[in-house]
């Protein structure tokens, strides 16, 4: 699968409502179902911990953030959108926070 937003010069600056759209978008494409939403729940769509990899590495890459593991199993994509954060220098995008 082939799905790229980033930039020549790096990831884009994204707000919320940016990676929001970049997140559901992509899981869209990743789990073949169009009728995913911001207000579903990754688990309930049928995501697991190696989408959540590959989804945190896009992001990464991207949009330059990383969404917390538990907030994005147990809230909805755009509540765990709205709370991504920056990929740190010495972390690997595709892992995210643990917390």
């Amino acid at each position: 699968m082939l799905f790229s937003a980033t930039r020549e010069d790096g990831p884009d600056q994204a707000g919320p409502a940016d990676i929001e759209t970049s997140a559901v978008a992509w899981l869209r494409a990743e789990l073949d179902d169009p009728e995913i939403t911001a207000g579903d729940n990754f688990l309930d769509v049928g995501g697991h911990s190696l989408t959540f990899s590959r989804l945190n590495k896009f992001l990464g890459e991207s949009r330059g953030v990383v969404l917390d593991r538990r907030t994005t199993y147990e809230e909805s994509l755009g509540s765990a959108a709205a709370k991504a954060r920056p990929v740190g220098p010495s972390e690997p995008a595709e892992q995210g926070s643990l917390t």
